[in-house]
């Protein structure tokens, strides 16, 4: 008799609503996981590399190699792009380091002053604190020698040399 009692509460639990209720909650739950986990692994490209790789292996051909960027890649990638918001041309014969040459450089380039004299005008214009103190470096040095930089080529050099500290106290605030 108490098989039958067992066999009957067993009955009266599964035909009960709450139980059927769990029942498909748990299968709704489990079919929503499986769906969103097949989406969002055949949607990582890795996934799909080793999808493609296994089924090559399969078929008995030959495996190709998968596309990778590697880590210079990425970085000079990110590199160019944060110079080319800032108004910056990066230098694209540097090879992995990214180097650029900011339009004043360019500009006082072209007029023949010495490369060492140019870094050291750019590493005074980051130390000032007004636009008339960056002036006022662009005229001195236009007086050392070997600058020859008279009139309208010393106006736009000292309009460069104030577009380039802003933009670098501008970086720097963020």
């Amino acid at each position: 008799m108490q098989l039958q009692q067992i066999i009957d509460l067993l009955l009266e639990i599964i035909i009960s609503p709450l139980f059927l209720f769990l029942v498909i909650m748990i299968i709704v739950v489990l079919a929503a996981r499986r769906i969103s986990r097949s989406k969002s692994s055949s949607s990582i490209p890795v996934v799909k590399q080793i999808r493609r790789m296994t089924a090559q292996l399969d078929k008995g051909k030959d495996l190709t190699d998968p596309s990778v960027s590697t880590r210079d890649d990425i970085i000079t990638k990110k590199f160019n792009l944060q110079m080319k918001a800032l108004g910056l041309e990066p230098a694209t014969d540097s090879g992995y380091i990214p180097v650029s040459h900011t339009p004043l450089a360019r500009f006082l380039q072209e007029r023949g002053v010495q490369e060492d004299t140019v870094s050291a005008i750019l590493a005074g214009l980051l130390e000032e604190n007004s636009e008339d103190d960056v002036r006022e470096i662009i005229s001195a040095a236009a007086e050392s020698p070997g600058v020859d930089l008279t009139g309208t080529e010393l106006e736009k050099a000292q309009d460069l040399a104030v577009n380039e500290w802003t933009n670098a106290r501008r970086m720097r605030e963020t």
